[in-house]
């Protein structure tokens, strides 16, 4: 009997091993695709094209929290300095990746950002 399981384990082990050894060639013949995109849902471009336009923001310590926070609050006054000069030096080509829900929130917080850049208080009502 333990004649018999040597050999079935060791063609086992061989079929595995092929399949193993095989799967990345066909891995890598396929083309990548981007994920789809819903207008007005999920922003255009890469997952990549998107991290690369928040890498900025990225340096400065809760600067994104901040962004999120005044989003969703509506009060863009409560953004940082150092923030808002980081947030400044996005191309606007990256706004639309970033924000894809909320298109008039970066027009606003540049003007915000420029103001208090300026040392100029933020507006009263934001």
């Amino acid at each position: 009997m333990a004649m018999k399981i040597v050999p079935l384990s060791a063609l086992l082990l061989v079929a595995l091993l092929t399949t193993l050894l095989s799967q990345p060639g066909i891995a890598n013949a396929q083309s990548p695709q981007s994920p789809p995109s819903v207008p007005g849902l999920l922003p255009p471009g890469t997952p990549n094209d998107v991290l690369k336009c928040w890498s900025s923001l990225a340096g400065i310590s809760g600067c994104v929290l901040e962004i999120f926070q005044s989003v969703f609050s509506l009060q863009l006054g409560t953004i940082g300095a150092d923030c808002c000069k980081a947030f400044l030096s996005i191309e606007e080509s990256c706004w639309p990746k970033m924000f894809p829900l909320t298109p008039f929130f970066p027009p606003l917080l540049k003007n915000i950002c420029e103001l208090q850049g300026r040392g100029a208080a933020p507006p009263a009502f934001v």
